[in-house]
């Protein structure tokens, strides 16, 4: 199975009652548009019951009446034609204007719908927690977005709506053509059943069909989103070929895959119509036998014959309306198995409030702290360290030793498997989550720039960051030079990710940004770990003005940060082994002193050279 590959999931009924109830929440909303479109729709059917009626009144009454009465003057006869021709010809008109508000109506339906579907289930992913998204495929959440709500549009248009009509329409005309001639309706009667078997023997192979397809879809999105996020990556070690090749795989899985569901419709089409002529070749076979004894004018039968041809379109289409009602079950319940998804990790019901006393903020405190993102392998082992106010802690440690984890922990992307955290005293889970991460000011190694404007990437929507604390933050993460230097200042346009700027002009950036809210606590996690030293020089001097005043937590790997912390702790393997000042720890000869001898003795030499 392609990695990308998302669960597929698919309806195994035609009619999901439960599925349909809970879409009606979004449907009741919305139930005017819903009535008028049925409305527009049986407009529709009076229109299209009228034009026959009108052609066999025109047909059995002047036409008739002329030939009978066998008289040279035919003018009152012209006259009684035109005047049928003439409604005729109106009825043609007003059901062309019905015509465009059936589709327009029937669109704006569906699309109010999708809209509210749509925006409440990206509203719900952006408040689930990280741990959804790390077992969750990224194409696949963007395919449920997408793909899954549009199928769902096409039921709430060409599927529930037009279907349920179609059933009253079949009803409807089968009744008037027993009213007209029941022989006849009989024998069309008899014949239907050929019509319906084709419908429901294409049905299952339609639904194995898309699922396929859908799964293909999937996978192809999955991997094309992968792709262009590293495009970079792809491009400097040369592995464009590579990557082609298996974009074409995944372009030809999905093109098999559609290509078998064409197949099944360039059968079913074909098959459909042969049926429709069976059917009309015996109501043709009876009419010639019933015309001859007189039971059937011409008049009748063109009538009969055209609304049989009402009669019969809707049951040709029943093998799409139900395909198109499998799609939307089988999307339904992907989405809905997103919106049954609830967090982990949520606001309490009445979330305390930290008080804001008279001493300085951002006391922070781990206690006997562990953590495990697989059940069975944790990654923390019962921690313990607190960061007491306007003080920075230091975190080092190897690579996997549980750093980030710790600062992940401490913003509540995820909850501690045992142990507390608190600030101020008070444990994090009491505390409404955006309340919480109102008071940190997050600087990460490889910080996200969202396209749109400078400012637009600083303020990030926070009421609480103005001109004046915006003005502060760029002066004090030296970021106010960055800012000058652009043509159009905090105006200026920033390409998706940032792109358009450095690493190090994205961290000064960041740290601007993070300042901008006027934090109590401020994470730095390995923030200075891709900068060059003109930049790192100027990221440190802001550093030290970012930290003024405030607890700050640094997971840092370059020495100036780490000497500057009022104390470091060193994890190993999930545990916090050794904790102290850079030159106690230096003087014990642990796993600090190794990792100083490793990592720190070349840059500390070059520091001092310079």
């Amino acid at each position: 199975m392609s990695p990308y590959s998302s669960d597929e999931v698919v309806a195994t009924r035609v009619w999901d009652h439960s599925l349909f109830l809970r879409l009606l929440a979004f449907v009741k909303p919305h139930k005017k548009l819903f009535i008028q479109s049925f409305l527009i729709l049986a407009a529709l059917l009076a229109l299209e019951l009228t034009g026959p009626w009108v052609w066999r009144r025109a047909l059995d009454g002047p036409i008739a009446a002329s030939k009978a009465a066998g008289v040279v003057d035919t003018a009152p006869f012209v006259q009684s034609l035109l005047g049928w021709v003439a409604v005729y010809l109106v009825v043609i008109f007003i059901e062309i204007g019905f015509r465009y508000l059936e589709v327009a109506q029937i669109a704006r339906t569906g699309q109010a719908v999708i809209h509210d579907l749509r925006r409440q289930l990206f509203l719900h992913m952006q408040r689930l927690d990280l741990t959804f998204f790390d077992k969750q495929p990224t194409g696949s959440l963007v395919t449920r977005v997408t793909s899954d709500v549009e199928y769902l549009n096409e039921m709430f248009t060409s599927g529930v709506v037009v279907l349920f009509f179609d059933m009253l329409k079949v009803v409807v005309i089968i009744g008037i053509l027993f009213l007209l001639q029941w022989k006849l309706a009989l024998t069309v009667t008899l014949t239907t059943p050929l019509l319906i078997g084709i419908s429901i023997a294409f049905r299952g192979g339609a639904r194995r069909a898309h699922r396929v397809v859908r799964s293909r879809l999937a996978a192809l999105n999955g991997y094309l989103q992968e792709i262009l996020s590293g495009i970079r990556v792809v491009q400097v070690f040369r592995r464009e070929q590579r990557t082609s090749e298996r974009f074409h795989e995944y372009l030809d899985g999905y093109f098999d895959a559609n290509r078998r569901t064409i197949f099944l419709f360039a059968l079913f089409y074909p098959s459909m119509s042969l049926a429709v002529y069976v059917i009309q070749g015996a109501a043709l076979w009876i009419a010639v036998g019933l015309s001859l004894t007189g039971e059937v004018t011409f008049g009748l039968f063109l009538q009969f014959w055209f609304y049989l041809a009402l009669l019969v379109r809707p049951i040709r289409e029943l093998g799409e309306r139900y395909n198109v009602l499998q799609s939307a079950f089988a999307s339904a319940e992907r989405i809905f198995q997103v919106l049954d998804t609830q967090p982990t990790v949520r606001s309490p019901e009445t979330p305390r409030v930290i008080a804001r006393g008279s001493g300085t903020p951002g006391h922070v405190r781990f206690e006997h702290v562990s953590f495990a993102y697989v059940e069975g392998k944790p990654v923390l082992e019962d921690v313990s360290f607190e960061i007491p106010p306007g003080t920075t802690v230091a975190l080092v440690g190897a690579t996997g030793a549980g750093k980030s984890t710790l600062v992940n922990l401490l913003l509540r992307f995820y909850d501690p498997t045992s142990g507390s955290i608190s600030i101020d005293g008070v444990d994090i889970r009491e505390l409404e989550t955006g309340e919480l991460r109102r008071r940190f000011g997050l600087v990460l190694q490889e910080d996200y720039l969202f396209a749109g404007t400078v400012r637009d990437n600083l303020v990030m929507d926070r009421p609480e960051v103005d001109a004046d604390s915006l003005e502060e933050a760029l002066e004090t993460s030296r970021a106010n030079v960055l800012i000058e230097r652009l043509q159009g200042g905090l105006e200026s346009e920033v390409a998706e990710r940032g792109a358009t700027f450095s690493t190090g002009e994205r961290q000064l950036l960041a740290m601007a940004r993070a300042l901008a809210g006027r934090p109590d606590i401020i994470v730095l996690d390995e923030a200075t770990a891709s900068v060059d030293s003109a930049t790192e020089a100027r990221i440190e001097q802001a550093t030290r003005s970012l930290l003024a005043g405030r607890s700050g937590l640094v997971v840092a790997h370059r020495l100036s940060t780490i000497r500057r912390a009022n104390q470091i702790l060193v994890m190993h393997k999930g545990r916090l082994r050794e904790r102290g000042t850079h030159s106690e720890l230096l003087a014990e000869g642990g796993l600090y002193a190794r990792l100083y001898a490793m990592q720190f003795e070349v840059q500390d030499g070059a520091a001092e050279a310079v």
